[in-house]
């Protein structure tokens, strides 16, 4: 476990009782409240495993045990070497150092800290690893099992809370939505379907400008603004953001997230900045995809402008900019109600490590278990069917309950 740079890495934590509530809290978040400081520190030391991680990595990683690891992951003010948030389980390879007293005390305490969040911690010695993996392997299995029956999170269910996400595509002022990104017809105000989605328990709402980048001008901010006031929910805006002092100025407006799309494909730069000045957890990566050619390749301009990038290739490269999660739109299933693209996001789930939020092709409440179930991504998201009043989000969230889905009611 590495520790953030501003607390000493022995001793005592001084975390408070109001620290650990905080924490709690924001359980649904895997990252615990960590700061920008832990965040950049976990990108420098994905770069930088050990021979021992890089052992174990192999066997773990892609859900070769079943579920999603993480490697140099977040939590709270630590970084844990690997992490898996479906079991809330984490694994620690130990050198030489951690024989130390003064060392065992501050080992111990942090995994005090991380069992009060409810995270069950296994530490493994180099060496065991090596003498024997398949041991270790079983260890972190029986491990994995034994989380089977910790206290899930509310609402229900095992593992991370999943996320019903209503989205606002919005268009000279006014809420739409079409099929395959064309023929768009009117859905409402925005500002007053922000209000009902909030009232009804969404998790999170997401606001697209969707003709702010074809039109070339920054997004909305009054409307922005507008909407906000309506939530106590996560807010996440997206459309026309190309610089630093965009993103500024929606986080300005009321905006917990950032969503970029095609100004990231012409400067990938642009999410290594925000993640910098932000932190990742504040950057959604949007990406439209059809399937062309026998390929997933990326479109931009709201879907009017294919590109040569292959989607999961794209992904990958942002997730290693610094993206801290992904949009993923099928413009194959956009507004069709036939379900969501679950092939495809199990692949792209399978490659990555930062949440996914599946979206395009929502029709019915089975559509929504399917692709938790079978794509096992973080969130769904989803316009017509709420807009329309075709799915009720409490109804949804019992249909996902019943069916064991965690989600929070």
């Amino acid at each position: 476990m590495k520790d953030r740079k501003e607390k000493p890495p022995l001793g005592s934590w001084d975390l408070t009782k109001n620290d650990l509530d905080f924490l709690q809290v924001n359980e649904p978040n895997m990252f615990y409240g960590a700061s920008n400081i832990i965040f950049e520190n976990a990108k420098q030391l994905r770069n930088t495993l050990t021979d021992s991680e890089s052992l174990l990595w192999e066997h773990i990683k892609e859900k070769k045990l079943g579920v999603k690891f993480r490697r140099q992951h977040p939590i709270s003010f630590f970084i844990a070497d690997f992490y898996c948030h479906e079991k809330k389980l984490v694994i620690e390879l130990d050198g030489g150092i951690h024989n130390k007293p003064e060392a065992k005390i501050s080992d111990d305490e942090r995994t005090a800290i991380l069992n009060s969040l409810g995270i069950k911690v296994i530490r493994f010695k180099n060496n065991e690893l090596h003498k024997n993996l398949n041991q270790v392997l079983d260890k972190i299995k029986e491990a994995m099992h034994a989380q089977q029956f910790a206290v899930p999170p509310l609402g229900g269910g095992g593992g991370l809370s999943k996320r019903i996400i209503p989205c606002l595509d919005v268009k000279d002022g006014r809420t739409v939505k079409g099929v395959n990104f064309v023929d768009l017809r009117d859905a409402g105000d925005p500002v007053e379907l922000a209000a009902q989605y909030a009232q009804q328990g969404a998790d999170e709402l997401v606001f697209l400008d969707i003709t702010a980048t074809h039109e070339r001008r920054k997004t909305m901010i009054e409307m922005v603004k507008s909407v906000a006031r309506q939530l106590n929910i996560p807010f996440t805006i997206g459309g026309g953001i190309t610089e630093i002092a965009d993103a500024e100025a929606l986080l300005n407006a009321g905006a917990d997230k950032i969503s970029i799309n095609s100004a990231a494909v012409r400067n990938p730069k642009l999410i290594e900045d925000l993640a910098k000045a932000f932190g990742v957890q504040f950057v959604v990566l949007a990406v439209d995809t059809k399937y062309v050619g026998g390929k997933n390749m990326v479109h931009l301009n709201g879907g009017r402008l294919i590109t040569e990038l292959e989607t999961e290739n794209w992904i990958k490269q942002a997730e290693d900019l610094g993206a801290g999660e992904i949009l993923l739109t099928s413009m194959d299933h956009d507004g069709t109600k036939a379900g969501f693209d679950c092939r495809l996001l199990h692949k792209v789930n399978q490659m990555i490590n930062i949440p996914i939020i599946a979206s395009g092709g929502a029709g019915n409440m089975e559509h929504f278990t399917e692709v938790f179930q079978k794509a096992n991504v973080d969130a769904a998201l989803a316009a017509s069917v709420f807009h329309y009043g075709e799915i009720l989000i409490p109804d949804l969230k019992q249909e996902l309950k019943r069916n064991n889905i965690p989600v929070r009611i």
